[in-house]
């Protein structure tokens, strides 16, 4: 009797902690509004053909309890059961694992054809470049930054759960937006021709792991432990600045004459010189690639609020993205991953720098964060990207979201140096100035042909960057797995897969602060500011 009173005991107190930190967690997650995925709750525990499972799940919140299985980062966990007769739509062998753009370009327009039009800078200003964030991704990560046509290569356009039968010359990052016209956007998505449990190389992206510097440190940083938080209390001489906020002084005005003119300021020798040797061994495979330089290229879209205001987005993806741990069960995995950082500018002068994480991020004076050093280098914002995740944060360490105790958190360190100014496309996009809007949340919005060259145009130094990809209103990756899928499961109401997220234009790229979502936004004035407190019973800010 004593014996059966403690099994008793044991499992009233683990039933007990399994519903306290789920109702934790619905508490302190900001995000208020159901998810796509739980929009779909019903129809989605209605896929389980067990009738115990789908009781479980719905009772209990414990959804494909009998699916659990390891889901280590680099080795493949195999089910010969599972994969019994899967193979790729198309061989992957017959692609190339080094693409470049200007081989698959079709009707490249010409430099002159924006000659006249006031609204585009001709060239990405210098100072962006001279100012552009260095990520340090993290030392045993395994997914790595992607190229977004190879990604293309490897998936297939899905509606729902529902193959659309297109072949690989029908959906590139030139016309990938005409898939908007088979059905709506939020119901489009690519999915991955093959189980991404299985590791696909092309999932990993090993071969786009930056190149190291010749200056590299031999010796490992240790890890410094801290805690990042997303708000803090203090950011109130920022909010005088009429950079801080511009739609809520005036209606933007069109950017300044004097603002204009340092786009056109002639580049010194030495950074001529520079420029031309990259552009060399980009072209040349044969010739060594700089340190920091990555085959994948980042986007960096320019936005103009303004006031002498630019907004320089800094977009990284990554064919996948491996969710965190809670006690040792891996929630939150997503096909196509797409982060960012934002630098804004006041009249060529970097004032806040913006790292995005989870839906959200945090925000801190350009002062205030680590710089880079070594030659090309100085001055430069340096970012951390988080194993697995690829959040972004300010410090080296360990960065709890959510849940007390670490019990959800990212981690960070001094990994692999990646310089996205060695290898981006550059656009310039004009779009209305939104405030108080979430950046989740907004809606798509059709435009005719002209208006998508009125909004969208890139920039004179690649002036056949591919534009269909941006127009794409659809998720670039799987959408989440159902129920009764063996890969699929979900406890405390996070899933083991959820959807592939949207693209750049759904990150409120028209932010009149510099936060991407609605609500108050802080400017942290210190790296120590955002150090020792966690996200713990506050609402984003």
């Amino acid at each position: 009797m004593y014996h059966l009173r403690r099994v008793g005991l044991a499992i009233f107190f683990i039933v007990a902690l399994y519903l306290g930190l789920t109702a934790l967690y619905d508490h302190l997650n900001p995000n208020t509004r159901k998810s796509d995925e739980e929009s779909e709750d019903a129809k989605w525990i209605a896929t389980s053909k067990w009738w115990l499972d789908r009781q479980a799940c719905r009772w209990l919140g414990l959804c494909g309890l009998a699916h659990y299985h390891p889901d280590p980062a680099a080795i493949s966990w195999k089910n010969k059961k599972r994969t019994r007769g899967q193979s790729p739509l198309v061989d992957d062998e017959e692609y190339a694992k080094y693409i470049d753009w200007k081989d698959i370009i079709e009707g490249k327009p010409n430099p002159g054809d924006w000659e006249g039009d006031g609204r585009v800078l001709k060239e990405v200003p210098q100072f962006v470049l001279d100012h552009a964030p260095l990520i340090h991704l993290y030392s045993k990560e395994e997914f790595w930054p992607s190229d977004i046509a190879e990604h293309l290569m490897h998936t297939t356009p899905y509606t729902n759960h529902t193959s659309l039968h297109m072949n690989q010359t029908q959906h590139n990052v030139f016309n990938l937006d005409r898939l908007n016209e088979i059905s709506r956007g939020r119901y489009l998505y690519m999915q991955s021709k093959t189980d991404v449990e299985t590791r696909p190389e092309w999932l990993s992206s090993a071969y786009n792991k930056p190149m190291p510097y010749d200056d590299d440190d031999e010796d490992e940083e240790e890890e410094v432990e801290n805690y990042t938080e997303f708000t803090a209390d203090q950011s109130g001489s920022y909010e005088s600045e009429y950079w801080y906020d511009p739609e809520a002084r005036s209606k933007a005005e069109p950017i300044s004459a004097e603002y204009r003119a340092q786009d056109n300021q002639k580049p010194r020798h030495s950074d001529l010189k520079a420029r031309r040797n990259t552009e060399r061994r980009k072209r040349s495979p044969a010739m060594e690639r700089p340190g920091g330089y990555s085959p994948a290229p980042a986007i960096l879209v320019l936005v103009d609020k303004g006031h002498g205001i630019l907004d320089a987005f800094w977009f990284y993806f990554y064919s996948y993205n491996l969710g965190t741990t809670v006690l040792n069960i891996r929630f939150g995995n997503h096909i196509g991953d797409w982060e960012h950082s934002l630098i804004r500018f006041v009249n060529g002068v970097p004032k806040a720098v913006f790292f995005s994480a989870h839906s959200g991020g945090l925000a801190y004076s350009y002062n205030a964060v680590e710089k880079g050093k070594g030659k090309g280098r100085e001055g430069r914002p340096v970012l951390y990207s988080a194993l697995g995740s690829h959040a972004m944060y300010a410090t080296p360490g360990t960065h709890p979201y959510v849940l007390p105790f670490g019990l959800l958190a990212d981690v960070t360190d001094k990994g692999p140096l990646w310089d996205p100014a060695l290898n981006y496309l550059a656009y310039h996009f004009n779009t209305s100035i939104t405030h108080n809007q979430d950046a989740k949340y907004i809606k798509s919005t059709d435009f005719t042909a002209q208006e998508r060259r009125d909004k969208l145009q890139p920039a004179s130094s690649n002036p056949a960057a591919p534009m269909g990809w941006w127009w794409y209103t659809g998720h670039w990756g799987d959408k989440f797995y159902e129920l009764s899928d063996f890969r699929q499961w979900r406890f405390a109401g996070q899933y083991h897969y959820v959807n592939g997220p949207l693209g750049p234009r759904w990150k409120n790229l028209g932010r009149s602060k510099v936060c991407q979502s609605r609500g108050g936004c802080t400017i942290l004035e210190s790296i120590a500011d955002g150090k020792g407190r966690s996200w713990i019973g506050r609402r984003r800010r």
